[in-house]
């Protein structure tokens, strides 16, 4: 499987304007940060939610606890992924019971991450709520879950996908669009199509044009004229 990039969805600038804007809307949606707590589903969730963090903490000078929550052992289809999975750390070090919950994900798409996100959250406390902040909707949706607050919706085809590559794991801070090229060997590898139309001329027989029938009719005419001799 291969991916070829097709377009910038946003850079750095942009990243930076929309967490900044997802962080007040969280504080306006919860009047404040009095009984918050931000949680991200690893990997790129994480690092998203310490920078909406930080940037709750400039607006009101209060900071805001960070966990961080591996889904791995709670999805669906965890066989299907490894014989092996790799586990990541969960690490939820406040009492989640009565607060407000702000999951923080990367790219939503079918739901099914966030699915095994609340099954899990859930094994750590009661809480009074839990919100979804995520930095890119693309839809194709298969679980009926809504984001809260959205970086930026962008339509995709099913054979496109979206990244956030952020500088704390991808030495960068982008959005990228990117279509997904599968089976690129064994398209290469098929055999071309037989040429069909030469193997039919092959088996038809040439028609005589003016040169052939006047050539026919002039032996004909020699026959004719030694048989009477």
């Amino acid at each position: 499987m291969k991916k070829l990039k097709k377009a910038v969805v946003m850079d750095a600038v942009q990243l930076r304007r929309t967490i900044v804007r997802i962080a007040h809307e969280i504080l306006e949606r919860n009047k404040g940060v009095d009984g918050l707590i931000l949680v991200g589903i690893r990997k790129r969730g994480v690092p998203l939610a310490e920078r909406i963090a930080k940037a709750i903490e400039k607006v009101e000078g209060s900071s805001v606890p960070v966990g961080a929550l591996d889904i791995t052992l709670y999805r669906d289809d965890v066989q299907m992924i490894a014989s092996s999975p790799v586990v990541g750390k969960t690490e939820i070090n406040v009492d989640i019971t009565e607060k407000t919950i702000v999951l923080v994900d990367d790219v939503l798409f079918t739901g099914r991450t966030v699915r095994a996100a609340l099954d899990e959250l859930v094994d750590f406390g009661r809480p009074k709520a839990i919100q979804l902040a995520v930095m890119v909707d693309r839809g194709h949706r298969e679980y009926p879950i809504r984001a809260d607050f959205v970086g930026k919706n962008v339509p995709t085809a099913a054979n496109e996908t979206v990244e956030v590559l952020l500088s704390e794991i991808d030495a960068e801070d982008q959005v990228v669009l990117s279509e997904v090229i599968r089976d690129e060997k064994r398209i290469k590898a098929a055999p071309a199509p037989a040429p069909v139309k030469k193997k039919n001329a092959k088996r038809r027989e040439p028609r005589a044009g003016k040169p052939a029938a006047a050539a026919r009719k002039k032996k004909a005419a020699a026959r004719t004229k030694s048989g009477k001799k």
